[in-house]
Parts: structure tokens; sequence; C-alpha cells
């Protein structure tokens, strides 16, 4: 009976290894994360909004063209809204880098990114279910670097825009993943 024990728990011991092995891998870190959670100070602030500043141009594009072809009225109501914000953000932020005497690296307004070029190909529920899984990639990396803002800005101003920033994306995100659940699901 003991050595039975010992050998199931030896069994045990030696699949689980393997068995861990073909579960899917974790998500490659980002790298925007790790070269800013390497800055400090002034630098931290500057790459820090020129990171922001092409995500959220990018995410006001998909924004707009999912009012296009999207079917449920609350989402076309609510990316009227969302763009009016990521604007005045993306201005904010903006100002942010005039004040230290510098501007984006880079900008994706009026750009069609290959996101933007997969929404403009579907309509309808397609079309709805790409742009939420989409949207809450950004939310969720927008708030990874919201956060990391939020405890290494220099200038407190930039840390409470991160703050306020973070908090509105989570109501954001939870908004787009509720609609999801109880139109598609």
């Amino acid at each position: 009976m003991r050595i039975q024990r010992v050998t199931a728990l030896l069994v045990v011991a030696l699949i689980l290894p393997v068995s861990a092995s073909f579960a899917s891998p974790a998500p490659a870190p980002d790298p925007t994360l790790a070269n800013l959670s390497a800055l400090r100070g002034p630098a931290f602030d500057v790459a820090f909004l020129r990171a922001a500043v092409p995500d959220d141009d990018e995410a006001v594009e998909l924004a707009m063209t999912a009012t296009l072809y999207a079917d449920h009225a609350d989402l076309l109501r609510w990316n009227q809204d969302f763009a009016e914000r990521e604007h005045a953000q993306i201005r904010e932020m903006l100002a942010l880098l005039g004040e230290f005497g510098t501007g984006p690296t880079e900008r994706k307004e009026g750009v069609a990114t290959a996101s933007v070029k997969k929404l403009r190909a579907l309509r309808g529920p397609a079309l709805e279910r790409t742009y939420i899984a989409l949207m809450t990639r950004h939310f969720d990396r927008s708030m990874a670097l919201a956060k990391l803002a939020a405890q290494r800005a220099d200038r407190p101003a930039l840390r409470t825009f991160a703050t306020n920033a973070a908090a509105v994306d989570r109501q954001d995100e939870g908004t787009l993943r509720g609609w999801l659940a109880r139109w598609y699901h």
C-alpha cells in the first residue's frame, strides 16, 4: 500500500512539469513597459508620453472605424464619447510634451494601421466582436502604462493624469466587456 502511494506521488511529480510545458505560453512581456521601467525622472515622463500618444491615436482610429460599421446604438454613442475624451487626453499629453520642449516621435492619427484595416473589412457582429477585443487589449496596455506612470512620473501633474486615465480606461473596458457578454454570449 505504501509503495503504491509513493509510486503515485512519483508519477504525479513527473507528469505535472510535462503537462505544464504543454500549456499555452505566457504572453511576451511588453518591451515598452520594460524600457519605461528602467527610466527615471523627466526621461521617464517623456518616454511615457511618447508611448501613450500613438496608442491613443490608434484607439481613436479604431473607434471611428467601428462607428461607421457597428450595429448597436449604444456602441455608436460610446464611440463618439470615447473619441472626444481620447482627443482631449492626447491634447493634454501633447501639451505636457511641449513643456519638455519636445513632441511625440510617432503619431497614428489618421493612419490605417493593421488593426484599423482589419476592422474596415468587417461588418456587424464580426466587427463589434473584433473591435471590442482590440479595444480591451488597448485598455489593458494603456492601464499598465498609466499604472507605471502613476508610480514613477517625475511631474505630479503627470502622475495625476495617469491615475485619472487609468480609472476611465478601467470603466470603459468594463462597459465594453459587459456589452460583449450581453450581446454575443
